[in-house]
């Protein structure tokens, strides 16, 4: 047996020197059943547990092995040193995971000492029995907190989930993206044309079915939730009638603007709206309602009756108590709160149909900027810019094969021809004009857009054609209609008349507009208009792809049918909708959430959600993300955040694109690795989630969901994680630069994210030692390392992710407050101890910290232009720099930071540091921030003061008025 247990724990030895941990376990645990007397083999195993984040298992084999050895441990003393210190380890980290709970220290407590004191009693070396003391020192400080771990964790999960994770702009004033432009998606097919990713709901299981979660963040008009809705509702319909009764849909639509979420729920209301009326008239008027406040810069007084009916009704079910009917629809209470002020402004606010039609224009596609040109402009890639003219050429040949092989019939039915041109003839001009053909064509909407008519209308009208049935209501419309059919154009005597009926009888469409309309910041009168310039036959063309995504002629590429009104699409698609509602009643709830998106996922994941009811989701099937992450920091913040609330099964995804500077990306690879500092194929490894799709620039990302904890096995190494997480912390600390947009990449990730980064590792499966070690060398205020920062623009370079410098010893004191407000804040549920390694004027009770206002003046004034602004208020980087007058200037601190990080000695540690955290910040008024009260009152004695700047430009945006700071907590 002893020969046995031997060969057993050299085969062990072997795996555990290699890094195969898990098998050096299972082959230690053999050795140990093979020779139960010999306390060699569960030390052993207790080492193997221990790298594998069993720390309970750990804990209970050195027991085993001290067990063996008392009564005799000078017999083997190194050994008892060995499993005294990594006893006192085993039970920081086991605690501090929940894997270990008071109930040991119960049975076991008499041996747990014995052992320390002996480790303490047979340390030789003095280094050894320092170390020794300092392990059960720290054991010793967490005693008094055990039950808190248990207790508060929940609470002060709560307060992470509720800590800022993005840098700031110096001004919070956010763009109202009323209209989209892009198609719609039905996440019951997958990510849009072209992009299948079918959710099979025969593949599910029962309690699958049942559980059917699906959101939509940065929902913005919510079209997509219209099209899954019809979807959901195609797919119900094909289900059994055993399924049928087990299902269960759940949509959360999410947006981070008030109004946006407004919007949305006045268009749901109109929809419910739609399934109550019977009368033709009331559902002609519903329906073309839905299609201006949907698509349209102004309406027929009729539908802005119904309109503003809505919202009063809103209003009044908003202040309720119980808002009632319909029973799909949910809004959480501080939703309700944030979208009450628009819906009273839409109330109240006195808008002109002349003034708002005045601003506004009908762009059509060869009016826009393609990507193409978007490349060429500074900062743009050339890499991409050959690879949109491929895509070109290839979607061109595609159109020149459509009309090379289109029919006399179809030919026939285009409005250049008659009923009495040839087949010869008609294709004689085809082939005539092919390529000025080809490149309308393509410019229409890459693939024909529709309606021409009517478009001719709206180019003098600026606004949709009413139904056919309410147009008689409408002086001038019919004739107008007729004439331009009939290929003569609008004669100005009917242009005038539709016109004076427009500017006398219509409505704006109080819907596009904000709050910040009546904001003195943005419109000095208090009466700002939006400035709508775009094709307002996008979204038509859009609706009617949808609406005909099922049918023979779904994927011609030129459509024909010039005579349909954008009326009739719309209302043909809103139709689908409603009757969607109905025929999923009591298999449907639909929820309206406002927020960011990354903050309520946040919330969700760590049980902040609190104005949600319990049995809403905290676990989506699937997400569609539009392109939030642009402006969220990418992939990076995608899997942090959104993963954990993604379902635990082989279908569920995460899509989203990327609009925001698409013409900047030389690929795919360029895209992650400046959002993650990884390759797409090391997502998995590093980060532990499956990378379905990676090809965001040109199409759609797709992640997925595994299950967790990932094996060790499958994981980054520790070498491998402390050096991505070391270039990650340092990119933090020192972020790049953006270019001029509309090539500006943000990553707005500040210290909090970092900190929800080493969270989310640990759910990954990464040991808690690992982490523990890295955040405590951190903490040390230095750190030596060969990682630099990347001090210039992004994108960047891949080749970035490789460069070392020569090892130096960097400055981490200056950023270590953030890390005190976010330790103490969530200290009970950090799942990892670090206790013994905070410095001595850390806060570890979360009621220390507060938030704190300071009053403060525009040190300069930004511009606000959209396009080549360097110093734009609206970017995401504002850091805040407090300082000792004794220590040096701000502008002097900014200009060195990089150096500082460096190691520059001065200033002296302790006389300045900085907050990448801040809980509101606008540069011409005030500031919010937190920091520990004991804090603030050590800064009230010594003379602080506070600076709010770009880290990127060094731009100084506020200086604070010597006021004392005022606790907003």
């Amino acid at each position: 047996m002893d020969k046995k247990a031997a060969d057993l724990k050299n085969k062990g030895n072997e795996f555990f020197k290699s890094g195969n941990v898990h098998r050096a376990a299972e082959l230690f645990a053999q050795a140990e059943k093979a020779n139960a007397t010999d306390p060699v083999y569960p030390s052993n195993l207790s080492a193997a547990l221990y790298e594998t984040a069993d720390y309970a298992g750990c804990a209970q084999a050195i027991l085993r092995a001290w067990k063996l050895l008392q009564g005799k441990p000078s017999t083997n003393p190194s050994l008892v040193v060995r499993l005294s210190s990594r006893l006192a380890k085993a039970l920081c980290h086991g605690f501090r995971a929940k894997k270990l709970l008071p109930s040991f220290l119960d049975v076991n407590g008499a041996e747990i000492d014995g052992l320390r004191n002996a480790g303490v009693e047979h340390s030789t070396k003095s280094s050894d029995k320092e170390e020794l003391v300092r392990l059960w020192r720290e054991w010793d400080m967490m005693i008094p907190e055990l039950a808190k771990y248990v207790e508060a964790s929940e609470v002060d999960l709560r307060r992470l989930a509720k800590l800022p994770m993005f840098f700031k702009p110096l001004d919070p004033t956010r763009e109202f993206f009323s209209i989209g432009t892009d198609d719609v998606i039905d996440l019951m097919e997958g990510w849009g044309p072209g992009e299948a990713y079918p959710l099979k709901l025969d593949r599910l299981p029962p309690e699958r079915l049942s559980d059917i979660a699906l959101l939509f963040g940065g929902v913005g008009d919510g079209r997509h939730a219209l099209g899954t809705l019809i979807g959901l509702h195609e797919a119900f319909q094909k289900l059994p009638k055993t399924k049928r009764t087990q299902f269960k849909a759940h949509l959360t639509l999410l947006d981070v603007h008030d109004a946006t979420i407004a919007r949305d729920v006045c268009i749901l209301m109109l929809l419910h709206a739609l399934t109550e009326a019977s009368d033709a008239t009331a559902r002609a008027e519903i329906k073309a309602t839905l299609t201006y406040t949907f698509c349209g810069a102004a309406m027929p007084s009729y539908c802005y009756k119904r309109l503003t009916s809505v919202i009063e009704d809103l209003r009044k079910r908003f202040t309720l108590d119980s808002p009632g009917s319909p029973d799909w629809l949910r809004v959480a209470s501080d939703t309700i709160t944030a979208i009450l002020p628009t819906l009273d402004f839409w109330l109240t606010a006195r808008k002109t149909t002349s003034r708002m039609l005045e601003g506004h224009e009908h762009m059509s596609p060869s009016d826009l900027p393609e990507a193409q040109m978007m490349s060429k402009l500074p900062g743009g890639n050339a890499t991409l810019k050959k690879t949109l003219e491929e895509k070109e050429a290839e979607e061109r040949a595609k159109i020149r094969k459509t009309l090379q092989e289109m029919s006399p019939e179809s030919l026939a039915e285009w409005p250049l021809f008659t009923k009495d041109d040839s087949p010869e003839k008609m294709r004689a001009f085809v082939n005539d004009n092919m390529d000025k053909l080809i490149d309308m064509i393509y410019k229409e909407g890459k693939g024909g857009k529709l309606p021409l008519y009517e478009e001719a209308f709206y180019k003098g009208a600026k606004v949709f054609l009413p139904p056919k049935e309410l147009m008689k209501r409408h002086p001038g419309f019919e004739t107008a209609w007729k004439q331009i059919k009939s290929h003569t154009g609008m004669s100005q005597p009917v242009l005038r008349k539709v016109q004076t009926h427009i500017q006398t009888e219509w409505k704006p469409n109080i819907t596009l507009f904000d709050t910040k309309c009546s904001d003195p910041r943005c419109y000095s009168d208090r009466d700002g208009y939006p400035d709508i310039k775009l094709d307002m036959f996008r979204t038509v063309t859009y609706f009617e792809q949808f609406n005909r995504r099922n049918t023979p002629n779904a994927q011609d590429l030129v459509r024909t049918d010039q005579h349909i009104l954008a009326s009739q699409v719309c209302g043909a698609f809103f139709e689908k909708a409603a009757n969607a509602l109905k025929g999923l009643a009591g298999h449907l709830t639909v929820e309206l959430l406002c927020g960011g998106l990354s903050e309520e996922l946040a919330k969700m994941q760590w049980g902040a959600d609190v104005t949600r009811p319990k049995e809403f989701p905290r676990k989506y099937t699937r997400m569609w993300l539009s392109n939030v992450p642009d402006y969220t920091h990418g992939p990076l913040n995608v899997i942090i955040y959104a993963i954990p609330c993604l379902q635990d099964d082989p279908q569920a995804a995460i899509g989203f694109n990327s609009l925001l500077n698409t013409a900047v990306w030389a690929g795919d690879d360029e895209f992650f690795h400046t959002y993650t500092l990884l390759l797409p194929k090391e997502v998995p490894r590093y980060l532990g989630c499956r990378v379905i799709s990676s090809r965001v620039v040109m199409d759609v990302c797709i992640l997925g969901s595994q299950s967790v904890p990932r094996p060790l096995s499958e994981l980054a190494t520790r070498d491998e994680l402390t050096t991505w997480l070391t270039r990650v912390l340092f990119n933090t600390f020192i972020p790049g630069h953006s270019k001029l947009r509309p090539h500006n990449v943000r990553c707005p990730h500040n210290l909090a994210a970092f900190f929800g980064l080493l969270f989310y590792l640990h759910r990954a499966g990464y040991p808690a030692h690992w982490l523990s070690d890295f955040l405590a060398r951190v903490l040390s205020g230095r750190m030596l390392s060969d990682i630099a920062p990347y001090d210039d623009f992004w994108p960047m370079p891949v080749k970035e992710r490789l460069r070392r410098v020569p090892a130096r010893r960097v400055r981490t004191d200056p950023w270590l407050v953030d890390f005190e407000v976010m330790i103490a804040s969530a200290y009970h549920a950090v799942p990892f101890p670090l206790t013994g390694a905070l410095p001595a004027d850390f806060s570890r009770e979360p009621e220390d910290i507060q938030v704190w206002e300071a009053t403060v003046q525009p040190a300069q004034y930004f511009s606000t232009a959209p396009l080549f602004n360097f110093s734009s208020p609206y970017d995401p980087r504002t850091q805040l720099l407090f300082y000792r007058a004794s220590a040096a200037t701000a502008t002097r601190l900014i200009d060195d930071m990089g150096r500082i990080f460096e190691g520059k000695a001065e200033p002296a540690p302790g006389t300045f540091f900085i907050l990448t955290m801040q809980e509101y910040v606008q540069y011409q008024e005030c500031i919010r921030f937190k920091l520990s009260k004991k804090r603030v009152e050590r800064m009230r004695k010594e003379d602080w003061y506070m600076m709010a700047y770009r880290p990127d430009t060094g731009q100084q945006g506020e200086l604070y008025i010597r006021r004392p700071f005022i606790s907003k907590t």
